[in-house]
């Protein structure tokens, strides 16, 4: 009951290349010579996938049945040129071997997209749902919103291992993001709500415009923002259910104890004033 599709990069087209159509449940229905046909965009330009990948299939039994059951495409030798892997993808599972470009997970409804390298800008903006993982570190505006949209990330789960860049999670309203190093300048800033994880150093102006959610900080930071105050006792049953969400997540997050309550502060004082950052350290 599975489908499995390869693409194998076999040369490099000179350009950055749109990936957004490179999407395993559409092409576990498709044949190897349609797939090789299929036309990319590419800017100004375009190619065609057999000039630049090589293209292979593994049909488990029945797979044509249900090809959206378990459809898995894996593209392999991946370079940042190729933009928008994942783009809109709503089910099926796709893994990245190498790195990849910006708008990895654009706008992503279901399914898992992991990238085994580095990923690009604006991966996992305005993601809906589904689970994307970066192994490496993720370029700026992470989880967030393009530029004159009102709404970032709004589902999902979003875990990057190592650094995030700029304005990680910068309007986003629903879901989880997980990071297991550095973020970067303006880190959940205008952060209407939603979970974010955050293990190592933060940038300078995080939390800023925090309206609601919470920030949770796996060592004190430097300096809080003045426009946060202390925010009491009293969550902890919140606290329990969260470290119970967070168990099969990366550590240290999947390490924290519902007996061990963390220090609490909340604001944007100079917006809502309803958000909160947890610090754990």
């Amino acid at each position: 009951m599975s489908v499995r599709t390869t693409l194998r990069v076999k040369t490099l087209p000179g350009f950055r290349v749109d990936a957004s159509a490179l999407l395993p449940v559409p092409l576990a229905t498709m044949s190897v010579a349609d797939i090789e046909r299929m036309v990319l965009p590419a800017g100004n330009d375009r190619c065609i996938v057999g000039d630049v990948f090589d293209v292979s299939r593994d049909d488990g039994p029945a797979a044509s049945a249900a090809p959206h059951a378990s459809a898995t495409l894996v593209i392999e030798n991946a370079a940042p040129w190729l933009d928008r892997i994942g783009a809109r993808m709503t089910d099926g599972h796709l893994v990245v071997q190498g790195s990849a470009g910006d708008l990895s997970g654009f706008q992503m409804a279901g399914g898992s997209l992991h990238i085994g390298g580095n990923a690009g800008h604006f991966t996992a903006c305005e993601m809906r749902g589904g689970r994307l993982t970066v192994t490496g570190h993720s370029g700026d505006f992470a989880a967030g919103a393009l530029a004159g949209d009102m709404e970032g990330m709004t589902g999902g789960t979003l875990t990057i291992h190592g650094d995030a860049g700029v304005r990680l999670a910068d309007r986003m309203r629903r879901g989880l993001v997980l990071v297991g190093g550095n973020a970067g300048d303006f880190a959940a800033s205008r952060l209407v709500a939603g979970t974010i994880g955050i293990a190592g150093q933060l940038g300078a102006h995080y939390a800023y415009g925090m309206r609601r959610g919470t920030l949770l900080l796996a060592q004190r930071p430097m300096q809080l923002p003045p426009t946060f105050t202390e925010g009491g006792r009293g969550f902890d049953v919140f606290w329990a259910l969260l470290v119970r969400s967070l168990a099969d997540e990366i550590a240290p997050f999947s390490q924290w104890r519902a007996a061990r309550l963390p220090t609490r502060h909340t604001g944007d004082l100079a917006v809502d004033g309803r958000g909160e950052i947890l610090i754990v350290s």
